[in-house]
């Protein structure tokens, strides 16, 4: 491969022949539909096109990529000041790509890098309707840690009542914090509603963990069925909290709908044009069915793999001796925190947050309309 000045100089000796622009102080390039060979050459030469995207959020595999990125613990290491360097870095290239349009934005490996590094730390920090960073603990990329914490309180062996009433409640105000801090703006919550579903999500949680906590020893089973049943009391409530926790704080979506809209694209820029057609609640069910799903997913490793797996070591006697105990508490705990980090965006990208519908499975204004119509997922 030639070098960086060599590779510069005979790009633009290339781009001086024809009519593609080369900026000096970006080092970007921008190339016509009609020079193809010359965008190739500048590939070779360590130029790439960041107009296309990292990854392809169409499909399931792209989206899984896109959430581990997003998801690095890593990111919560980033300053205010390299997130507010991070914000300018993005706006400069997307303003370099919107400029480029169709052509294609070209520039070095570095560049890219940069741009690539700086759209994961927007993506995981930065709220996109305010521009400001979520609060740390509530960020998705806090989720491992924040997570790991109550999921290590939830499993100890033999709770209290207390414990339980504890954990279920730290669970669900983590969760509520969660889903405003992320929550769309242009959906306004009253502190009333806010309350309602953090009371309706914690008393919902609560009752099923007290509930199943005192039935799981009555049964009539053996002592490891037992005991196994008792370690996955925390998945059943969790999961139905989580059901209620979404659908109380976002019942104005699936009362009054979400916008629903048909995607082109503009020929001579490239960019999506998008049509809104109205709101939906039908559109507004199905994405709130679709998160409560998410959430459903993202609790099935994290509560029920690591309570499994232990039974099993249990019943070998793989922590037997003076250590044991806490040999086991680590055990548990290093489950818990690979669970949770390897299984977290799995889950959360089964469902494209651009969902797509057949307009006919939605109101009749919208039938009228031919191929597939979109809404937002949410969170």
């Amino acid at each position: 491969m030639l070098s960086r000045g060599h590779g510069d100089a005979s790009l633009k000796r290339l781009l001086r022949k024809s009519d593609i622009f080369f900026d000096n102080d970006f080092h970007h390039a921008s190339i016509t539909s009609q020079q193809h060979e010359i965008a190739k050459m500048a590939e070779k030469q360590g130029f790439y096109d960041i107009s296309k995207p990292r990854f392809d959020l169409s499909s399931y595999t792209g989206r899984l990529a896109y959430f581990y990125s997003t998801t690095s613990p890593l990111t919560l290491l980033a300053s205010t000041s390299q997130l507010e360097q991070a914000q300018q870095d993005v706006q400069h290239y997307e303003g370099l790509i919107k400029e480029a349009g169709v052509k294609g934005c070209y520039v070095p490996e570095q560049d890219k890098e940069r741009y690539w590094n700086a759209r994961q730390l927007v993506n995981s920090s930065i709220h996109p309707d305010t521009g400001k960073p979520v609060p740390l603990p509530f960020r998705m990329s806090a989720f491992v840690p924040t997570n790991l914490i109550i999921c290590a309180g939830m499993l100890m062996p033999n709770p209290s009542l207390r414990s339980v009433i504890f954990w279920q409640w730290a669970n669900q105000t983590l969760n509520v914090a969660v889903n405003f801090s992320n929550a769309n703006k242009s959906i306004e919550m009253t502190p009333q509603e806010i309350g309602t579903a953090y009371v309706a999500a914690t008393a919902t949680s609560v009752a099923l963990a007290v509930s199943l906590t005192r039935l799981v020893p009555r049964l009539r089973v053996s002592p490891t069925a037992k005991q196994l049943l008792g370690r996955l009391v925390p998945f059943v409530s969790v999961a139905s909290a989580g059901v209620v926790n979404i659908s109380c704080i976002r019942w104005k979506e699936m009362r009054d709908g979400v916008e629903v809209y048909k995607l082109t694209r503009k020929p001579d820029t490239g960019e999506e044009d998008r049509s809104v057609l109205g709101k939906s609640p039908k559109a507004g069910q199905m994405a709130v069915m679709q998160s409560a799903a998410s959430r459903v997913f993202t609790n099935v490793p994290t509560l029920i793999i690591p309570p499994m797996v232990m039974t099993l070591l249990e019943r070998r006697n793989a922590f037997v001796g003076p250590r044991g105990k806490l040999l086991s508490n680590l055990s548990n705990l290093t489950l818990i925190g690979l669970s949770l980090g390897l299984f977290l965006p799995p889950a959360i990208a089964y469902f494209p947050q651009r969902a797509s519908v057949d307009p006919k499975k939605l109101e009749s204004e919208f039938q009228g309309n031919e191929g597939p119509v979109y809404f937002n997922k949410g969170l």
